[in-house]
Order: structure tokens, then sequence, then C-alpha cells
């Protein structure tokens, strides 16, 4: 594990709140309305299928923090290894997914694509760094598991130094 912070201008760490997004269509709009705990980019195989890209990125925020704005996502259900399940939210129309949670959490992923600004938005960890394509590994000062950590603190701590 590399431990560090992502060097960047500290005003571009945080955005006024609410911070709006939504699907590619325009049919799910959504407000993130409670501060963001933490930022990181996925590297496993099931985000490499689900994005079609190297990996996805989320934007972890409280789950009474994320408030549909306009439409209604379709909700889809996968299940974990250990039998956890995973809702994710896409738009019916045009089937972006813009968030997921995993049951019984109190956050919520939002896909960081998803908002309208994504200029401030920086990683502050990687995760399946062992499956990742290898020249999508941020080779910086972002933490770096080989697979998904078990103990979140290091991210929160991570962001809210960065956002600083």
């Amino acid at each position: 594990m590399t431990t560090g912070r992502t060097i960047c201008h500290p005003r571009s760490m945080t955005r006024d709140l609410p911070l709006p997004g939504g699907c590619n269509c325009g049919e799910v709009r959504y407000l993130i309305t409670q501060p963001i705990l933490t930022t990181y980019i996925c590297h496993c195989h099931l985000c490499q299928k689900r994005t079609g890209s190297a990996f996805s990125m989320s934007v972890v925020i409280p789950a009474d923090g994320f408030d549909l704005a306009r439409g209604k996502p379709l909700r889809t259900e996968r299940r974990l290894a250990g039998g956890a399940r995973i809702f994710a939210h896409v738009c019916p129309a045009c089937h972006s997914r813009t968030h997921t949670q995993r049951e019984g959490r109190k956050t919520v992923n939002v896909r960081a694509g998803t908002l309208d600004d994504t200029s401030w938005v920086r990683p502050v960890a990687q995760f399946w760094t062992s499956s990742a394509q290898p020249w999508a590994v941020v080779h910086g000062d972002i933490l770096s598991y080989a697979e998904q950590p078990t103990d979140f603190t290091p991210l929160l701590i991570a962001w809210r130094e960065q956002s600083k």
C-alpha cells in the first residue's frame, strides 16, 4: 500500500453544496447535499466491464445526502461472493448508472462522471490494482490497494487532508 496525498490546488477539492448531476440524457437529475466523504478509483474487472473503460470512479457521500431532483432511476441488484447485495441505479431512458449503494450501508457511491462539474474531483485511493490495466494505474501520491480494502478510515482521512 502506498500512502500520501494527491497534489492539487486545495480550493479545487471542495465545492459549495448542493452539487448537481445526472444521467447522460437528463431524465434523471440529482443533488448531493452533504459533504463528500472520499473519492476512489476501482480497477476491478467488473468495473471495467460495466464502464467499458479501465476503471470506475466514485464519490462517496452519506446516504441522506443524495436527493433525486428529477426522474426515477431503475434499480438493479448484484450479489457479491459473500452474499451482500449492491443496488445500482440507472436511467430508464439512457441507462447511465448514476449511483450505487451496498445493502445496509449508510453511504452512496455516486459515479463521479455523472456530476455536472467534474473538474475538482481527485481520487485519494485506487482499489484492485492487481487487475488494473498497466497503463491505467495511478502512479502518484494516492492510497493503492491490490484488492478491496477492509478499512476505509485511511480514505476518509486522506480526503479530509486533501480537502484542506
